[in-house]
Order: C-alpha cells, then sequence, then structure tokens
C-alpha cells in the first residue's frame, strides 16, 4: 500500500521532489526539501495550501506560485524532450 505525499518527510522520504512554477513570470525552481523539512518540520503537509502562503517567486517576488509534483525520473524525461 503505497504512503500518501501529504508531509514535507513523505515527500523526502519516497524521493519526490517539489517545484515552484512562478505563474506571472513563468520561474520554476525546485525546492530544497530537506531545508523546509528543517524549517518548518518533517510533519509540515506538503499540499497547494500548506507551502503556496509561504513562498513568492524569488525573480518577480510574486505570490501566484503553483506548485508540481515530480521525481528524478520525471524530471530527466521532461528536460530530455
Amino acid at each position: 500500500m503505497s504512503r500518501p505525499l501529504d508531509t514535507i518527510g513523505a515527500l523526502i522520504d519516497n524521493q519526490h521532489n517539489l517545484l515552484a512554477y512562478c505563474i506571472s513570470c513563468r520561474h520554476c525552481v525546485k525546492l530544497d526539501l530537506e531545508a523546509l523539512a528543517v524549517k518548518l518540520g518533517r510533519d509540515h503537509g506538503s499540499m497547494h495550501k500548506d507551502l503556496v502562503p509561504k513562498l513568492k517567486c524569488s525573480e518577480c517576488g510574486s505570490k501566484d506560485i503553483a506548485l508540481i509534483l515530480s521525481t528524478e525520473e520525471t524530471e530527466r524525461m521532461h528536460l530530455s524532450g
């Protein structure tokens, strides 16, 4: 049975990543889940409603952020075309 990916710790344990995508300027960055776990705790929620209020774009300052769940494998597939 698979474990829900609803906490930062669950994402780390299951080797998933979160990408933060700015709707305003299209800037995208992989979130440092280990750093977030230190700051917010491994049990902190990983859902949009849990994280987006704490994020803003490092390029334009917008808070209009989307989260994209990924793995290293899916990132390689998208980057290789």
